[in-house]
């Protein structure tokens, strides 16, 4: 028996996440079974390990997945994600104060098996990016001492592993449309709708004193496919994890991979506020856009301009937009942009931003750094903008 600590978060790379060594498990195909019980489980989560799943089902036998459901941790478009995956999808509920809170990975074979307890949710934050620690425990099953570590978690939750326990429920549309009716389950929206209106309650009190204290840190990256990073058609009706169909009109914009600097990952006073439009190589038919006039002159130009700031002169509009970062729709946003003229502004690289304003907090506390950012233009009579983010 070999055991390793897996850390990740507390450092940029995090090589050695839950996350990296379920993918890496999934694809040995010495395993034959596998197991994994969360407390949460996000969409996210559930979609990036779907593909990795599929192409796991040609080597194991059973793959099962039992999640828990308190403090309304996990969305019904997360419910709905594990069903569409086609295995042994289990929910474990018991009403109560005390909560279903294990985090066990497990993978067997015939001649070895792995084994990951530890602080991971499966949500692609658990699994990447959050400050966790997990023991990796891997067997060799030809070794008594070895297999008994197995035999003691199979003998503890037993009515987990033998499907027996009368609060371990088989995923179902009924169970969850039962579980939406009764309010234990929200949807996604509802869920970060919650989160957002308390975090918006308590920051303006102590964003101001936190910052002083304690200074923001790098966050590893979370892979393509736990972002819902599938690139979206120009011109299409795109379903978002809430269910809401967004149209969008043409592509107007791109920036091919965002600065840390604008979607507020640098150290406070450091970052712009705001996404500023820059070139970055975009073309229409072949010819680049003019930066110093495109935004103000084209995209913008039909809406209610106003001077803000005489020397420099500055002047700003208010622009509806809808926001989808990483698959999720966020709602719909009235954002200041702001256009400084080239020579007044003495600077002919950028003279056009869009300030983040009440999007602002959804930008901070995710990790956009690198990230594609698709700007579409409003669609028929609307005169809403559209940003996707993947």
């Amino acid at each position: 028996m070999n055991i390793r600590l897996l850390g990740q978060g507390f450092e940029a790379t995090s090589k050695d996440s839950v996350g990296n060594q379920l993918l890496k498990f999934f694809s040995d195909k010495d395993f034959h079974t596998f197991t994994g019980i969360s407390a949460f489980t996000s969409q996210a989560g559930v979609n990036g390990l779907s593909k990795h799943i599929a192409t796991a089902k040609k080597h194991l036998n059973l793959i099962t997945i039992v999640t828990g459901v308190d403090q309304k941790g996990t969305s019904q478009e997360a419910l709905e994600a594990l069903l569409n995956l086609n295995i042994n999808a289990f929910v474990f509920y018991q009403p109560s104060f005390t909560i279903f809170h294990p985090k066990i990975y497990l993978f067997e074979g015939t001649d070895k098996s792995e084994l990951i307890i530890g602080s991971s949710n499966l949500t692609s934050q658990g699994l990447f990016t959050n400050v966790e620690a997990a023991l990796l425990v891997s067997i060799d099953n030809s070794v008594d001492a070895d297999k008994k570590i197995i035999e003691e978690l199979k003998e503890y939750f037993k009515g987990i592993f033998d499907f027996t326990d009368p609060n371990l429920k088989k995923l179902s549309k009924k169970i969850i449309a039962d579980l939406v009716k009764a309010k234990v389950v929200p949807t996604e929206e509802e869920r970060k709708a919650a989160q957002d209106k308390a975090e918006k309650a308590e920051r303006k009190e102590t964003e101001n004193i936190i910052s002083t204290i304690f200074p923001k840190r790098a966050i590893a990256k979370i892979p393509n496919e736990f972002r819902g990073t599938a690139k979206p058609k120009a011109k299409t009706a795109v379903t978002v994890s809430t269910g809401r169909a967004t149209n969008k009109g043409k592509l107007v914009w791109t920036r091919k991979k965002l600065p840390a600097s604008s979607v507020q990952q640098t150290p406070v006073g450091k970052d712009t506020g705001g996404l500023r439009l820059v070139q970055d190589d975009f073309a229409i038919q072949g010819k680049k856009i003019a930066q110093t006039k495109y935004f103000r002159n084209h995209l913008f130009d039909k809406y209610k301009w106003k001077k803000i700031r005489k020397s420099p002169f500055v002047e700003a509009a208010i622009v509806p937009f809808e926001v989808t970062i990483f698959d999720e729709f966020k709602g719909k946003f009235d954002l200041e942009v702001r256009h400084k003229p080239s020579g007044e502004a003495g600077q002919g690289n950028y003279t056009t931003s869009i300030s983040w304003g009440d999007l602002g907090e959804i930008v901070k506390k995710t990790n956009l750094t690198g990230s594609r950012l698709d700007l579409f233009g409003p669609k028929g009579k609307s005169k809403v903008f559209h940003i996707v983010i993947t």
